[in-house]
């Protein structure tokens, strides 16, 4: 299918790891009433990579500066979205956290960050495609023979 592009968001993310592969990096938002766990991700700014937009989205939202794993496009998460009729397209990466800053909020974002063991977020994630992007995730670490 074709979309025009008056009618796509673009969007990017990363599933973050600690050093050791062991935690994943989790937001929780207070602010949909339901407050649901899934990873850092956001809109694409004019003229910026997609690479760029998933490291700036997770410190904003996590103050975890990140750096992604080389060819570590895990996929294109597409949802549309009811509300304004357009369909956005999530590009998810993997990556490592390199350091922790202070969280850089928009004044509408009401999140938590949280720290998870790989079982923990598994039963936690709200969205089951979030539990497939771990997996995913996972999958592709145990091939560059970080697990």
């Amino acid at each position: 299918m074709l979309y025009p592009r008056a009618e796509i968001v673009r969007s990017a993310g990363a599933v973050v790891f600690d050093a050791d592969y062991e935690l994943v990096l989790t937001i929780v938002n207070h602010g949909d009433g339901n407050n649901t766990i899934s990873f850092p991700k956001g809109q694409l700014e004019p003229e910026e990579s997609i690479e760029a937009a998933a490291r700036r989205e997770v410190e904003e939202e996590t103050g975890v500066v990140c750096k992604l794993l080389p060819d570590s496009l895990m996929g294109v998460e597409n949802r549309y979205l009811s509300d304004t009729k357009r369909t956005k397209f999530v590009y998810w990466f993997v990556g490592t956290a390199v350091e922790t800053r202070e969280q850089k909020l928009e004044s509408y974002e009401q999140l938590s960050v949280k720290w998870m063991s790989i079982a923990e977020a598994r039963d936690a994630l709200s969205r089951e495609s979030s539990r497939q992007l771990l997996d995913l995730c996972l999958k592709f670490l145990e091939k560059q023979g970080k697990r």
